[in-house]
């Protein structure tokens, strides 16, 4: 979890940084950021609670994750697109970069979990 919570307090900061030589795209950024960060601390939380059960709770609960992001994603997006009106290119960018860093540092913590399972079966 500790690992986790770096990782979004660095993509934080990146953010910050970002806003800061682009204030005219705030809240594209924002929402770039803020949607796969909410996705990851929600996931994670589950997968967590999960991995003090057993290697089978944590794989089911990242199988749902997965169907659940995908549907969160979608509809956040459409909405966003049809609701909203705002510079597309710079949420995609801020989107895809911390959709990527975000999922990238959610994969490494699952393989840390699986290894521990690997090393130490219960």
């Amino acid at each position: 979890m500790k690992d986790f919570i770096y990782g979004l307090a660095v993509s934080f900061l990146i953010l910050g940084i970002t806003l800061f030589f682009f204030q005219q795209y705030r809240i594209e950024l924002f929402l770039g950021w803020f949607l796969p960060s909410f996705a990851g601390v929600v996931t994670s939380y589950f997968v967590f609670s999960a991995q003090k059960k057993d290697a089978i709770t944590v794989t089911k609960t990242i199988a749902k994750g997965f169907a659940l992001k995908m549907i969160y994603y979608g509809v956040s997006i459409l909405i966003l697109f049809k609701q909203y009106t705002f510079q597309p290119i710079p949420f995609v960018c801020s989107f895809s970069g911390f959709f990527i860093g975000l999922h990238a540092l959610e994969a490494i913590i699952i393989k840390r979990i699986s290894e521990k399972y690997i090393n130490d079966p219960k």
